[in-house]
């Protein structure tokens, strides 16, 4: 029994380096700005850039704030308010092309479905 103990510690462990090790060498920062899921695609509008970026699917954890994005029960196109850690990574969309900067969530922090960018370009804001 100690022996199989020992081996889910060790996995546990094994498991959070593998995925600390992921974002390793990246600025990760407090980003924010609005969150929208439609027809498949992600994407992050960054207030304080005012750039419109697609959120990556390969790295982060676009899945789990896709999750809480859609728990929202918004309209169909509508977006939320969302404060989440993350960074900008260059990501080659199609091969042979230039690749394009896509945003990498890592941490949700919140979600507030009564504002915007803006504070007052939303009821509630």
């Amino acid at each position: 029994m100690k022996f199989k103990n020992n081996s889910l510690l060790i996995l546990f462990l094994s498991l959070m380096l593998f995925s600390c090790g992921e974002h390793r060498g990246h600025d990760i920062k407090l980003f924010a700005g609005e969150y929208r899921y439609y027809a498949g695609i992600t994407e992050f509008f960054n207030c304080k850039d005012g750039v419109r970026y697609f959120v990556s699917d390969k790295i982060g954890i676009n899945d789990e704030i896709k999750k809480a994005f859609l728990n929202l029960g918004l309209k169909l196109k509508d977006d939320a308010y969302i404060q989440v850690k993350g960074y900008l990574q260059s990501e080659e969309q199609l091969e042979g092309m230039d690749p394009v900067s896509v945003f990498v969530p890592v941490e949700l922090i919140k979600f507030d479905k009564t504002r915007g960018c803006k504070r007052s370009s939303k009821q509630g804001g």
